[in-house]
């Protein structure tokens, strides 16, 4: 004979898993938060699974805390050695018992206690692994490797907007003697927005190519809000930043992951703005220092210089004077040479002279009587060519018609008449 099955309405079936569910104790659960919804009298939280490497959850339960002892479960994470914040993407045990809400048949679970030392536990170990890769990557050391300016003078600023943070930094650099300037970009410095508006800050100062450091400070406050410089973002950005990057997260114990990638660790703000002030003084003492060397350097090069200036002064004194006096001696041999050589000149000369002018008063009578001798001897030819002695001598001279010697019987023809002259006259004939 077949078992009767018995036959429930909704409400008692429910009310039967009910009393069913309440009956298993609370137990540890330990899981990942994946959604964090707050009320005023309750909080909703979401935990689940996840295989490595899946994104995708492979178990979610679904917890719910009244708002009295969710009180208590902060209290208690306050209290133990390493606060943290309960967020998004954090591994968490919670003591938790199973109800089940009739009037929507929904299986929820009550957060009864929760263990802070699997959490902490947790982020220590993701805090390693964290520090492991960027300790493998050489991250650690990338940005302490740059070279940090002399003069710091042109700083950019990432803080909360209106803190004490930003008055401590601003408040140190203007009571120093140097003149900063300093640029600002604003960012949530706890919380959830801590990670997106600190990386949009490094952004929008990375367009300033004038800046010579970036510094990110923000003020003391719980250990909670440390963990939030524990992102690998941020700390991957600041380590590939392209200048050095100081941070003052106001933590004088505790260092976070990005005071360890930094180019230099602060314990405050105001310590962050000291450092800057004390490069600055740094490099002007140092200026200061080389005026001084460069001014008496300079001094005792210039008594160097004037002692021996005035020492080869005094030689050349000594030379230059020497010189004079050898060269007035000098002088004053060639002018005794000169004197004699122009008297020895001018005596040789005279005698030239005299002897010119005796020459010429000599030479003047030969040439005279020289030239008389010629002229004479001329005359004589002259005389001796007059056509008149020569017809004294006997001879005669035959003219044609017109007057012209007749030198040859050529020119002659019958009838020319002819004209003979003779040393005692002159005879008219013609030719036949």
């Amino acid at each position: 004979m077949a078992q009767e099955i018995k036959s429930f309405t909704v409400t008692q079936y429910m009310t039967s898993l009910k009393r069913k569910i309440e009956e298993t104790p609370a137990v540890w659960v330990r899981g990942v938060i994946t959604q964090i919804t707050r009320k005023p009298n309750i909080m909703y939280l979401t935990v689940a699974d996840f295989e490595e490497g899946n994104v995708k959850p492979i178990a979610v339960i679904n917890l719910s805390c009244f708002a009295g002892r969710f009180a208590a479960i902060q209290a208690k994470i306050q209290d133990c050695g390493q606060p943290f914040e309960l967020k998004d993407q954090l591994k968490v045990s919670f003591l938790i018992k199973a109800e089940l809400y009739i009037p929507y048949g929904k299986l929820q679970a009550q957060i009864l206690d929760i263990d802070p030392v699997y959490t902490v536990g947790e982020l220590a170990l993701t805090k390693q692994a964290i520090l492991k890769r960027l300790a493998l990557e050489g991250l650690l050391e990338k940005n302490k490797e740059l070279q940090l300016a002399e003069v710091p003078l042109r700083v950019g600023l990432i803080t909360g907007e209106g803190t004490a943070a930003y008055k401590d930094f601003t408040t140190k650099l203007e009571e120093s003697p140097f003149r900063f300037t300093v640029v600002t970009a604003y960012a949530k410095m706890q919380g959830s927005e801590t990670e997106p508006t600190i990386l949009a800050a490094l952004e929008k100062l990375a367009e300033d190519d004038s800046l010579d450091v970036v510094c990110i400070v923000r003020g003391g406050g719980s250990k909670t809000d440390l963990n939030f410089f524990d992102s690998e973002a941020l700390c991957r950005a600041v380590a590939n930043y392209h200048i050095p990057v100081f941070t003052g997260i106001g933590h004088e114990i505790d260092k976070s992951l990005l005071d360890e990638v930094s180019y230099q660790y602060c314990i405050t703000p105001t310590d962050t703005a000291k450092r800057l002030v004390d490069r600055v003084l740094d490099a002007y003492s140092k200026m200061m220092q080389t005026i001084q060397d460069i001014a008496v350097g300079a001094r005792e090069t210039i008594s160097e210089n004037k002692q021996e200036l005035s020492s080869l002064g005094n030689r050349l004194q000594q030379k230059v004077s020497g010189r004079i006096q050898k060269e007035k001696m000098q002088l004053a041999l060639c002018g005794n040479n000169m004197q004699k050589e122009l008297q020895y000149i001018l005596r040789g000369e005279k005698e030239r002279l005299d002897r010119n002018m005796e020459g010429l008063r000599q030479g003047t009578r030969k040439i005279l009587d020289l030239e008389k001798s010629r002229f004479n001897l001329f005359e004589a030819k002259v005389n001796g060519a007059d056509p008149q002695n020569i017809l004294a001598k006997g001879y005669s001279l035959t003219l044609d018609a017109s007057g012209k010697f007749v030198r040859s019987a050529t020119q002659l023809k019958t009838g020319d008449k002819l004209t003979t002259r003779f040393n005692d006259g002159e005879v008219t004939s013609v030719v036949q």
